[in-house]
């Protein structure tokens, strides 16, 4: 697939080339593409019937398994649902702590707790809002389009969007800064709507809230989301689009929504003490090492330039290479929005940038799209989440390419080509997800060991010693945040705050720990769980086991 991608992505831009050609030699004139109302609600409705079925199918169960991140999200979303404290016992935390040395956005487990309650606690209940939230974005994708491009361009880009690598892989598991490209598109929607709406102010103020609670979904929000505002202000402000008073009424919505997020920032900055509001926790995080991932923060033992140039690398690879990512980010096969698309993103940008001064919403997906770069420039190493604000411009761009191309060119046989290159590579992705690659993203996600964590939930053993060793992490974190997972573990349980009855305190009960440095006593009333590289620690003439994958289940032999 990847060689035939290379093949696809040289003709297509002998194509866009082609395009830009015309485009230039036209003076940007294009063919009328004539559709009427029926076939174009009859693809709409085809492609909004083909996103939802491919996000809900066997949904909470591919990805099998339950990656660290989500369950983390997922068991501090539990803790806020049944106590209104994370699992720590802080009372509604701003932002969470997560490992104590890197903290996790908050946004995401609160959107849990009303799942969580109604539903109970799932990995499909985990899993809803993110899988909300990016089908809203579709439908904002759509609306977005439809004032910045027309009605026709919004059609091809919002089908695009359907079928796009990258959407439909984040919007199948839990990852907390997978909702920042959605709240960041409700904002550019709701503010550019707000230049024609009839309520200016009230729709002005909703996308000020949208770009407010984008400081909740991810950290990087604190040097990438005012950047937007302002470059969005002073050309808003330029064109006369907006007014003075209106822009001082954004800021103040604005600072009215994310500033205990900023305060948060602050206090972790300067070391100063947690603040408690009323039942609401501003937290100091005394371990935190998550300015290390920002370039002016970096790690001194490299040259500030060295850095930048890397950071730049890492971008290039990611965005404009499609390199292959983490497996839950992308497949190596298909990218973000497939290998071969780069040249309809160019030349879908370089229409874009024409329309920069005429155009109020072309130049906010502009603004949008360099606020993507600076991300990626800012953000040590990135990978497709961290730059996950970019791939919303990416996949208009693309669209754009397709739909000026389409119009360049009468060939019903070329339009007809691209449709189908697309939608075979649609389904061919779609076979592999939920074929073989389903199998790579259990591996990732821990299933065997999940399946084994399972098998033991109700197991009324004394004492339970866990194995920390989980591919290259020997902490015991994982092990952790994945047993309250699957065990469905009370807060106040961990915090040791209650005990149930018959059982020992939780650290008492619960060991994480490689199986070598626990001393094994086949007459102890334990259950152990074991990577399967560690039987040898086990006289196997003493223990009952059951396997499940790479992990095992051993019990004392009656």
């Amino acid at each position: 697939m990847i060689a035939i991608s290379i093949v696809l992505a040289f003709a297509v831009l002998m194509l866009c080339l082609m395009t830009a050609k015309r485009l230039y030699k036209n003076s940007g004139s294009l063919l009328e593409l004539e559709m009427s109302d029926r076939l174009y609600w009859t693809i709409f409705v085809f492609f909004a019937l083909v996103a939802v079925f491919v996000r809900v199918y066997k949904f909470g169960q591919v990805p099998g398994g339950f990656y660290q991140d989500g369950a983390m999200a997922a068991v501090d979303g539990k803790a806020l649902a049944d106590h209104g404290t994370d699992r720590y016992g802080m009372s509604l935390p701003v932002h969470l702590t997560a490992w104590g040395y890197g903290q996790m956005s908050a946004l995401l487990s609160y959107l849990m707790v009303p799942f969580i309650k109604l539903m109970g606690f799932s990995p499909v209940s985990a899993r809803l809002p993110i899988l909300i939230v990016s089908l809203l974005g579709l439908a904002v994708l759509y609306l977005f389009s439809r004032d910045a491009f027309g009605k026709k361009a919004a059609l091809f880009i919002f089908a695009f969007g359907c079928i796009a690598p990258w959407h439909f892989m984040q919007s199948r598991w839990a990852l907390d800064c997978n909702l920042y490209p959605h709240f960041f598109l409700f904002g550019i929607y709701f503010l550019n709507r707000s230049m024609k709406a009839r309520h200016r102010k009230l729709t002005l103020s909703v996308s000020m809230v949208m770009f407010g609670l984008c400081m909740y979904c991810y950290g990087i929000a604190i040097y990438t989301m005012p950047l937007f505002l302002v470059m969005a202000c002073i050309y808003l402000l330029v064109k006369k689009e907006v007014s003075i008073p209106e822009a001082f009424l954004a800021l103040v919505v604005w600072l009215a929504v994310s500033w205990p997020f900023i305060t948060v920032m602050v206090i972790n900055f300067f070391g100063l003490e947690t603040i408690e509001l009323g039942p609401f926790t501003l937290p100091f995080f005394p371990d935190s090492r998550r300015s290390s991932d920002i370039l002016f923060f970096h790690d001194p033992k490299y040259s500030f330039i060295i850095q930048l140039l890397y950071d730049i690398k890492c971008l290039l690879l990611v965005v404009f290479i499609q390199a292959p990512d983490k497996p839950w980010n992308s497949m190596p096969a298909y990218g973000t929005i497939y290998l071969f698309s780069i040249p309809f993103v160019l030349l879908g940008l370089g229409w874009t940038l024409l329309q920069f001064r005429k155009n109020s919403a072309a130049a906010l997906l502009i603004l949008f799209y360099i606020t993507g770069l600076w991300c990626g420039v800012c953000t040590i190493g990135v990978n497709v989440n961290r730059i996950n604000i970019i791939f919303y411009p990416q996949i208009i761009f693309a669209a754009v390419g397709i739909y000026l191309t389409a119009r360049s060119f009468a060939s019903v046989p070329l339009r007809a080509g691209l449709a189908a290159v697309y939608m075979l590579a649609f389904v061919m992705m779609c076979f592999s997800y939920f074929g073989e690659y389903s199998k790579t993203l259990e591996y990732y996600f821990y299933k065997d060991f999940g399946d084994a964590m399972l098998s033991i939930k109700d197991d009324d053993a004394e004492k339970m010693y866990i194995t920390a060793s989980l591919h290259d992490d020997t902490r015991g974190n994982i092990s952790e945040i994945l047993t309250l997972f699957y065990h469905e573990t009370d807060a106040e349980y961990y915090q040791g705050k209650t005990c149930p009855e018959g059982l020992l305190p939780f650290d008492e009960r619960y060991t994480f720990a490689p199986m070598e440095d626990i001393e094994i006593d086949p007459e102890e009333d334990a259950v152990y769980v074991a990577a399967e590289d560690e039987l040898d620690c086990f006289d196997m003439d003493l223990f009952d086991a059951r396997q499940y994958g790479g992990f095992f289940v051993l019990e004392r032999k009656e």
